[in-house]
C-alpha cells in the first residue's frame, strides 16, 4: 500500500511561485501566508494525518480589527475561518475574492 504525501510534508512552499503577492511564516506544523494587499487575509497551509499518509488542508482566515490603541496599535482583533479547502488553488481564489468584497 502507497502512503500519500502532502504538500506540505514534502515542504512546498507557496511564495516560491506567488513571492510577489505573499509573505510567509513557516512553522514545523503549519505555514501562514499573509496577502501583501490586505494582510487581514491569510491562508494557513497544514497536513492531517488520514489512514493512508497525509492530505493537505489550506485555511482562508480574516482578520478584523475591533480596537486600537491611542498610538494607532492594534489593541484587539478577532480571526475567523473563513472556509477550509484541500487545495491551494481554490483557497488563493477564493482569498483574493474575500479581499476584494472587503475592500469595497
Amino acid at each position: 500500500m502507497n502512503k500519500t504525501t502532502s504538500l506540505f510534508r514534502q515542504g512546498w512552499k507557496a511564495e516560491s511561485v506567488w513571492g510577489s503577492e505573499l509573505t510567509a511564516l513557516h512553522m514545523n506544523t503549519r505555514s501562514v501566508y499573509r496577502f501583501k494587499e490586505n494582510s487581514d487575509s491569510a491562508i494557513t497551509h497544514s497536513a492531517k494525518y488520514v489512514e493512508d499518509g497525509t492530505v493537505d488542508l489550506f485555511v482562508v482566515s480574516y482578520t478584523e480589527v475591533l480596537k486600537y490603541h491611542e498610538s494607532g496599535t492594534v489593541a484587539h482583533s478577532q480571526t475567523s475561518t473563513v472556509e477550509t479547502f484541500d487545495n491551494w488553488l481554490d483557497a488563493y481564489y477564493f482569498a483574493l475574492e474575500t479581499i476584494r468584497k472587503n475592500s469595497k
